[in-house]
């Protein structure tokens, strides 16, 4: 009997620490380094090229003169430029727009689908 006992929270001792070890590898780390320095938050603007052609600043229709000046200009600028492309444009028409933004400014410009915008 002492056996059967024993043998018996040697393994279920085992198994609770194999299944807790999932739950272990899986924690988020808590502290993440910052891709930017400084105390402030990163800012971005996100802009949009619709099918159509038109841009779009952060929700704001524009023609691509008024985004190239808002682009240039020196003060408030946002940390990073968002690039979010119609899902029905051809990836040489994205590749040509996201080229064009970056000979627009020298903000840094990424190109991001619009589930990934929307995560913190």
């Amino acid at each position: 009997m002492p056996l059967v006992l024993s043998f018996s929270v040697v393994v279920l001792t085992l198994t609770t620490f194999l299944a807790s070890v999932p739950l272990l590898v899986e924690q988020p780390s808590t502290s993440r380094p910052s891709e930017w320095s400084g105390t402030t938050a990163p800012t971005r603007w996100l802009v949009v090229r619709s099918l159509g052609g038109s841009w779009y600043l952060n929700g704001q229709p524009m023609s691509a003169a008024v985004l190239s000046r808002q682009l240039d200009q020196r003060d408030d600028r946002p940390d990073e430029l968002v690039l979010l492309p119609s899902s029905a444009l051809p990836a040489a028409a994205v590749a040509a727009d996201l080229a064009w933004l970056r000979r627009q400014s020298s903000i840094p410009v990424r190109l991001q689908g619009g589930a990934e915008v929307m995560t913190p």
